[in-house]
This record gives structure tokens, C-alpha cells and sequence, in this order.
């Protein structure tokens, strides 16, 4: 707007104000100009304009309509006009100054975006992923969709709408490359996709808490591996683990660690965490409520583990799903129509979920992650098996359990039972054992000659605990024998046809797409 505008729109206020008794006609022409200028960049009336306050107009009245204000020029550079814009000073610019336009805030600011903007741009990725043509292209642009998924959760329903699923399928059946079909695995298990299982039904292997008594279960899944002739990670679907069960978990699932190695690892670094003084482990314990030496378990972890993030397991397509509980660390997105009773997340490292899992109080401080404050997981659930079966239904709810395989980590006679087991891993069982089928549900937890501390690194001591465990396996050979022959059982003919059947449908739709 020029100034010689503004002189016709204030002629015509003025007009008005001095021929017109019509209040209400007043009113709708000065809100009128006001709405106006509002609409209008300071630069357009500022560069030859000076305002004065809305305190110092004269309000229009009987006497002053027949003399009403006017433009008037005060200086070679600028006027003074009535100020109709609230909040404007009194402003002196230079005619020679270079004007400056003033962006709004909400338009320079990356902080904010509108539901469309995301929705656009998870679209327009999933093109660039449609039309990619060399691998590093098709790898690229994937990590990009999953970064902006991951920033951007709420898109996964509309994409998966959109038909993300049937992109990455057809991507994935065109490239051999084992890269690309890696990432594609982890977009799978962000999105909440799964493939169909390879046995029947599914089968779930959860591990209690129990500290270096771990010991004990390393030896029974040891026996597993032999009576089968496979690795652990190829006999489960879904792992779960608490504590050091968490441990055990990520090292055979997430990580494929050999046994053996696994329990050359866990003797050392317990003995070197586990391994101080009474007086130095006092003095820890008042000055930050953990006995021992949380910063050293931290290293070991981050040594052990790596910063590999949860979900980034899932581009192993051999990876089991793994959670620790009772907040659900996640190597895998739940669909979008599927809610877990859990709290839990995929965005944190390997690393960082142990930790927070095996937290126990006074033995080592308490884990921060993002808002939430995390101790050990076996205070509420010591046997997250019941835990297990509930995530796992969600991941399949079209398959039926298979098998579940529960590992304690040792128990006393009735009369001197550990405080662990009675409010937590022993009700758990007692309900699933009437729960669930005999030929389904297989719980194994050794009686141990002494109940051991979780911190306990006397070799004597472990020695015997490793006897009682093969004495266990020993007595209960038959029912190793019968688990493992549920965990190999394979699908049936019908099965096989119904996920051949599904497997071509999405494939003809991914074509059709």
C-alpha cells in the first residue's frame, strides 16, 4: 500500500466520522482498515511513516468531527498518522535505509510441522524407495523413510495405507543384495510387519532374573543346542528376558553368541564388578545407593554390546524378537491395530535396555532414559514369561503358541524358598501351568544345594552351582527331550498352502502397486 492509498482510506474514515452520525457505520469502517493493515508488512508503512500511540488520538466527538485529524508532515523523512494497529511505537526510518521484511516466526521455525507436511513427505520417500535404482540409492533412501518414521511415528498408519508394505516388498523380491535386504528387514519391524513363522505356531524362550545364578540357565540351554543340533536363535520366534536374564537374552538372540564364550564373558565381568570391598562398597552405598561400581558395569556393557539399537537387530532376518520387561524393550513395532498392556519403545541401544533391566536396587543405581527412571525388572516380574506370551500375541495373532520354554534361575526347598520366588516367578508358573497345555508349556528351574546371591563370585560356589545344574538335566532328560521335539515340530500341508497362498497375494498386490 502507497501512501497516497492510505491518505484515500483515511479521507474516507475521516468522511465518516464528520458527515455520518451512524455509530455503528463508525465502527465497521475503522475495524475495516484495521483488519486491513494488520494484513500488511511493517515494511509496506514503515519506510516513510511514523506512528504515534493510540494514547495520544483524540477520540472522535461532537466538537472535533468538524475538525478532524489529518495527515500532517513532520519532517522531510515521515508523518504522523493515528496508530490503528495496537502495539506499534513511534518509528523513525531513514528514506535511504534499506527495508527489511519481517518473516513470522512460525514460518522459519523447523520445529513445527502440520500432520500434512509429514504425511507429504513420508509419501514422497516412499516414491524416491519405489523408483531408487542402484543398491546404495535403495539403501539410502529406505534409512531416510525410517528416520522419518521414527521421528514421526503417527505416519506408519496412513503409509501403511498408502501401501509402504507392498513397496518394500516389491523392492525387496528385485535385489539380491544382503544389504538392502537388511534394511528392509529393520522397515518390516518398525512398521510392524511379519513374515509368516516357521514352525506351526509360536515359540517363546523367557529367561528370570537371578544374577550370576544366570550361570544355571546357560548350562540349560546348552543342553537344548545339543539334543537339537541348532543354535538357540533358530529355535525361538520370540526371546524374553529380565535382568540377567535380559543378559542372556541379547547375547544368544540379538548377538548369536556361542554359549561357551557366553559363559567366559559372564564369569569375567562378574568377577570384575563384582569383585571390591566391603569398605568401598559401603561407601558407595551412601554416597549413591548402589553397593558397586555402576560406571565400571556401564563400560563392561557398552564393551559387550556395542551401540547397536534395538531395532537395528531386526535387519538379522534370523534375529528372534527380544523384550526385557515389564517396560518393554522392543527389537520390533507392534501393528498399528495391535496395543500392548506394556509401556516399552525400539529407540534405545542394546546396551542401555540390559542396563535398565538389571538395575537392582543397592546394587547399582538407578537407569535414566529419556524421562523415565528404570530399576531392575525383576522387582515386579522376575518371570516375564506371562509377559512374553502377551507380546507375542500381538506380533501373531493369527498363530497359536507353539511352545513356551521357561528358565528359572534356581530355587531351595519349600521350607527355605528364595523371597524372589514366591511372590513373582512361582505364581507366574502356577498360573500358566493351569493355564496352558502340558504339551506346550515347559518350565525348568533347578533346585540349587544353597541359594546363591545375585552377586556371588566364589569359585567353590559356582562350581556347585554348575553340578546341581547338570544334576537337574540329568533327572529331567525326558522332559528336555519332549520340549525339544514341540520347539522342531514344522508346519503342516494346509499351513504351508495358506501362507504360500498369502505370501503370492501381497506379491500380485506389490505388482498391481
Amino acid at each position: 500500500m502507497s501512501l497516497t492509498q492510505w491518505k484515500v482510506l483515511n479521507s474516507l474514515r475521516v468522511y465518516v466520522a464528520k458527515f455520518s452520525n451512524n455509530k455503528k457505520l463508525q465502527n465497521v469502517i475503522h475495524k475495516e482498515i484495521t483488519q486491513l493493515l494488520q494484513k500488511l508488512q511493517p515494511s509496506v508503512y514503515g519506510s516513510d511513516i511514523r506512528f504515534i500511540e493510540t494514547d495520544n488520538v483524540p477520540a472522535v466527538t461532537e466538537e472535533n468531527k468538524r475538525t478532524p485529524t489529518v495527515l500532517e508532515p513532520k519532517s522531510d523523512t515521515g508523518y504522523t498518522l493515528p496508530n490503528v494497529l495496537q502495539g506499534l511505537r513511534s518509528k523513525k526510518v531513514s528514506s535511504e535505509a534499506e527495508t527489511k521484511v519481517i518473516t513470522p516466526k512460525w514460518k522459519t521455525s523447523t520445529t513445527v510441522s502440520s500432520k500434512l507436511v509429514i504425511l507429504a513427505k513420508a509419501n514422497k520417500l516412499m516414491v524416491s524407495v519405489a523408483i531408487a535404482q542402484s543398491d546404495d540409492s535403495k539403501i539410502h533412501r529406505i534409512e531416510e523413510l525410517l528416520t522419518h518414521i521414527k521421528q514421526f511415528p503417527e505416519v506408519k498408519r496412513q503409509i501403511i495405507k498408502d501401501g509402504v508394505y507392498r513397496v518394500l516388498l516389491r523392492v525387496q523380491r528385485h535385489s539380491n543384495n544382503v544389504n538392502v535386504q537388511a534394511v528392509i528387514n529393520e522397515a518390516f519391524a518398525l512398521l510392524g510387519y511379519c513374515k509368516p513363522l516357521p514352525g506351526y505356531g509360536i515359540r517363546i524362550l523367557s529367561i528370570d532374573g537371578g544374577g550370576t545364578r544366570g550361570l544355571l540357565v546357560i548350562e540349560m540351554l546348552r543342553k537344548l543346542e545339543e539334543l537339537t543340533g541348532k543354535r538357540i536363535y533358530e529355535l525361538f520366534d520370540y526371546i524374553c528376558g529380565v535382568s540377567t536374564g535380559a543378559i542372556i537374552a541379547c547375547s544368544v538372540g540379538v548377538f548369536r553368541r556361542d554359549l561357551d564364550v557366553l559363559t567366559s564373558l559372564y564369569r569375567e565381568i562378574s568377577n570384575e564388578v563384582f569383585n571390591q570391598s566391603a569398605i568401598w562398597g559401603t561407601g558407595n552405598l551412601m554416597w549413591s545407593h548402589s553397593y558397586y561400581d555402576t560406571a565400571l558395569w556401564e563400560k563392561n556393557l557398552k564393551e559387550y554390546f556395542g551401540q547397536i539399537e534395538l531395532i537395528q537387530s531386526a535387519r538379522d532376518p534370523k534375529c528372534p524378537k527380544s523384550t526385557v520387561t515389564p517396560y518393554v524393550f522392543r527389537n520390533y513395532s507392534l501393528p498399528y491395530k495391535f496395543q500392548s498392556q506394556y509401556m516399552g519403545g525400539y529407540n534405545h541401544k542394546v546396551w542401555e535396555a540390559v542396563r535398565a533391566s538389571a538395575a537392582a536396587p543397592t546394587y547399582f543405581e538407578e537407569c535414566k532414559l529419556g524421562n523415565l527412571l528404570h530399576q531392575d525388572g525383576g522387582i515386579l516380574v522376575n518371570n516375564p514369561t506371562a509377559v512374553a506370551i502377551h507380546e507375542a500375541k500381538q506380533i501373531w495373532p493369527n498363530y497359536p503358541i507353539q511352545c513356551v520354554v521357561s528358565f528359572g534361575t534356581g530355587r531351595t526347598v519349600p521350607s527355605h524358598l528364595d523371597i524372589n520366588e514366591v511372590p513373582t516367578s512361582n505364581t507366574v508358573h502356577t498360573m500358566l501351568n493351569d493355564l496352558l497345555p502340558g504339551n506346550v508349556y515347559y518350565r525348568f528351574n533347578p533346585y540349587l544345594t544353597e541359594m546363591l546371591s545375585m552377586s556371588e563370585i566364589n569359585p567353590t560356589k559356582l562350581e556347585q552351582l554348575e553340578r546341581d545344574a547338570l544334576m537337574y538335566l540329568r533327572r529331567n532328560e525326558d522332559k528336555f527331550q519332549h520340549a525339544t521335539k514341540v520347539l522342531c515340530a514344522t508346519k503342516g500341508p494346509a499351513q504351508k498352502m495358506m501362507d504360500w497362498i498369502n505370501s503370492k497375494g501381497e506379491t500380485i498386490m506389490s505388482i498391481i502397486k
